[in-house]
């Protein structure tokens, strides 16, 4: 009886989970996630190529940022503040911030460019912060 309950649960639990989670969000984040380790990456192994590579699969990736759907909460209603266009300012922001990195790289202002790339990875945070209420 109880692996009858407990199966049932985790069914239903699997089938609900599914329309929470935006499957295209996650990849979209996965991929964004994944660019910024190849930045860091490029770092580590002092190579040109893999922070370039890095830096062109973020900028890709940020333009899928637009199809996210951020709703409008009471309390942001209340301050005039918009989620959705703080995304796409951040994102924007974040495409040419990355472009500083790889080019501080490639004139070897490694010590610069990691400045650069580390403020570049709190407005990924901070924006988490703000949109997502993480």
């Amino acid at each position: 009886m109880k692996k009858i309950l407990l199966l049932s649960i985790l069914v239903s639990g699997v089938l609900f989970a599914e329309g929470v989670v935006n499957k295209s969000q996650m990849e979209i984040m996965q991929t964004l996630e994944k660019a910024m380790g190849t930045i860091q990456k490029g770092f580590l192994y002092n190579n040109k190529n893999v922070v370039a590579t890095g830096v062109k699969d973020l900028k890709a990736s940020l333009i899928d940022v637009n199809a996210f759907v951020i709703k409008v909460s009471k309390a942001d209603e209340k301050k005039d503040f918009d989620p959705k266009i703080y995304a796409v300012t951040e994102t924007t922001a974040i495409g040419k911030s990355v472009g500083e990195v790889e080019k501080l790289f490639n004139e070897g202002k490694h010590d610069e460019a990691l400045e650069v790339y580390t403020k570049t990875l709190n407005r990924c945070v901070v924006c988490h912060k703000i949109i997502r209420k993480w």
